[in-house]
């Protein structure tokens, strides 16, 4: 077996049964412990955290971690396993050479574990890879973190989406189809109920997919079976249309309100507000825009990161979700990016953190994931730099 070492971006065997010296730890849980503790695990899972007094030391078979804090592992709660953040129409094009896809796929996902990311939840593809790779990985073949996979996505035929799903020309085609898109097997429903915005006029966004009465016999249809609702929605009239149906996080969000962060907080909606695939293209410049896009980028970015600060002082449920696999956003790399523009928004470190790991977690319906206590499996925790709290540390690095 293995634990995630993000301190070193590094996966380290261990036995089944062993005990380390660390530094300390936090979790949601437990709170944070700056003092060196004696970790012990058993079966794969936690049997202990026992602090050290300062003259105590661990017994001489005790592997040393005292260099490293111990975390629950990052989770990443919105990527693209079978985009590339290089080029997404090659990519596309790539998607005729399956098995160049699943080599790249297994590439990002050692990359995910690598960088203390143990869990990620995939916003789907028509063809199918990231069910794949997590098939993959829940049969032990290939190594990588818990993959929560939508499958492929619901969108209107011909509007925005051809490549995350086959596409329905309206509620009742929907309707028809209904149990054997269940039956292909999914763990979230993702349903698109805007276009992208534009880089070239601000406040622009494609067309709204879906009636509220059509989007919330969508969002029936799954919670009927138990399965969380996820809604690729962007403008004040997509957003509002996924918050009337009650959907159970919005992705992106961009040019949310006042008033939907209200009606969120009210509803228990979460916000998964992707800031990489604007911030990455301002942070990392390139020549593939325009002076013009560069700055509506900029109004985009601030109103954002304004909207977020604004979400956490009202206490709305905020998640940490990169889009991975679009341009400029790489597997893995990115999620440090996002908890960045996160802390830039405004919000403290450690609530960042929390927000990645703990509240990603309830966000991919996974519960089990995020926490460190006795029990946890030591696959899902982390080493992170024994600083991770530090005050004058602002940012996260890799």
């Amino acid at each position: 077996m293995y634990i995630s070492c993000s301190a070193e971006q590094k996966i380290i065997e261990i036995p089944d049964e062993g005990e380390a010296i660390v530094a300390g730890y936090w979790s949601h849980e437990l709170g944070l412990c700056s003092q060196s503790v004696l970790l012990k695990w058993k079966n794969g899972k936690i049997s202990s955290l026992h602090p050290l007094g300062h003259l105590e030391s661990g017994p001489n078979k005790t592997q040393c971690w005292d260099d490293y804090f111990l975390l629950p592992g990052w989770i990443d709660a919105h990527v693209h396993l079978a985009l590339d953040s290089l080029d997404f129409y090659q990519c596309l094009e790539n998607w005729t050479q399956p098995s160049l896809i699943e080599e790249n796929m297994q590439r990002f996902l050692q990359r995910y574990l690598e960088r203390g990311i143990v869990a990620i939840r995939d916003g789907g593809d028509l063809s199918g890879f990231s069910w794949k790779a997590k098939v993959m990985v829940t049969e032990g073949v290939w190594l990588g973190p818990r993959v929560i996979s939508v499958h492929e996505a619901v969108n209107r035929a011909g509007m925005y989406g051809r490549f995350l799903g086959r596409g329905f020309k309206d509620i009742l085609e929907w309707q028809g189809n209904e149990r054997d898109f269940f039956d292909q097997g999914l763990d979230q429903l993702k349903v698109v109920v805007t276009g992208l915005i534009r880089f070239d006029e601000f406040q622009k966004v494609g067309s709204t997919q879906w009636t509220v009465k059509d989007l919330t016999k969508l969002v029936e249809s799954a919670h009927g079976r138990g399965i969380p609702v996820m809604a690729h929605a962007s403008g004040e009239e997509g957003i509002s249309v996924a918050i009337a149906a009650r959907v159970d996080s919005i992705e992106h969000g961009y040019y949310m309100t006042t008033g939907q962060l209200e009606r969120m907080r009210e509803k228990g909606i979460a916000w998964v507000p992707t800031v990489a695939p604007i911030g990455n293209l301002l942070k990392y410049p390139t020549d593939r825009y325009s002076s013009h896009e560069i700055e509506t980028l900029k109004r985009i970015l601030e109103g954002h990161l304004a909207k977020i600060q604004e979400a956490y002082k009202m206490n709305v449920r905020i998640g940490v979700g990169t889009d991975a696999g679009a341009y400029q956003v790489p597997h893995a790399e990115s999620l440090y990016d996002e908890m960045n523009w996160m802390i830039q928004a405004g919000i403290p470190r450690l609530e960042v953190c929390r927000m990645a790991i703990h509240e990603n977690a309830q966000i991919l319906g996974s519960p089990e994931l995020g926490r460190l206590d006795v029990g946890t499996p030591m696959s899902l925790l982390q080493l992170a730099e024994r600083n991770v709290f530090a005050k004058e540390n602002k940012s996260f690095v890799i």
